[in-house]
């Protein structure tokens, strides 16, 4: 049985810890954009599939932080300029060995999946997509329309980096939208920010 002293160090430790948490979890949040800002503040916005997730531990004082480099490859650019066939793209948490960092209202990366990503600050933020996961949609075939569409990001998700690709689940493909027209709104956003 625990002591009067016992029990206020635990329970002081818990608040520390607790506040050191909520802290880190307020440093991934993000406001929300309308879509010309989204797509005006976005340094490249691209279509791209995982191909390989590297997770490894952070350096200086992200050292007890692991990291992913989320490798994309077969891309479409829609904004900026990118010269290589393959992006990188650094975002915060991962799973090493039997470690995992996992954070809230992030969205999934899956190995194999395809996204349309609105990127701004890669390695320099976080999770460098516009508005944490408002700039992060899934695209996938839908079989039924026969075309490709765009799921966007569910943000009650946690950042899971798994190696297979797995089976998304259908609540958010009524928030879904063909692809192409997608890219479409994105283009005519971009020709009405240079006039």
């Amino acid at each position: 049985m625990l002591n009067h002293l016992q029990t206020t160090i635990v329970s002081t430790i818990l608040a520390i810890a607790l506040l050191l948490v909520s802290s880190y979890a307020r440093a991934v949040t993000s406001t929300e954009h309308s879509f010309d800002e989204q797509v005006r503040q976005s340094d490249l916005i691209l279509v791209g599939s995982v191909n390989q997730i590297n997770s490894f531990w952070g350096q200086g004082r992200g050292a007890d932080t692991i990291f992913s480099n989320i490798q994309l490859t077969d891309l479409e650019q829609i904004k900026g300029k990118h010269p290589d066939s393959q992006y990188n793209l650094r975002v915060i948490g991962g799973i090493i060995g039997d470690q995992a960092q996992l954070y809230p209202g992030l969205p999934q990366f899956v190995s194999g999946q395809r996204y349309l990503l609105f990127i701004k600050g890669n390695n320099r933020s976080m999770f460098p997509i516009i508005g944490a996961g408002q700039g992060f949609y899934q695209v996938q075939w839908d079989a039924e329309q026969q075309r490709q569409i765009a799921i966007p990001a569910n943000s009650g998700s946690s950042l899971s980096l798994t190696r297979q690709v797995t089976s998304k689940s259908h609540q958010h493909r009524q928030h879904s939208q063909a692809l192409e027209t997608l890219v479409e709104q994105i283009r005519t956003s971009l020709d009405q920010g240079q006039q």
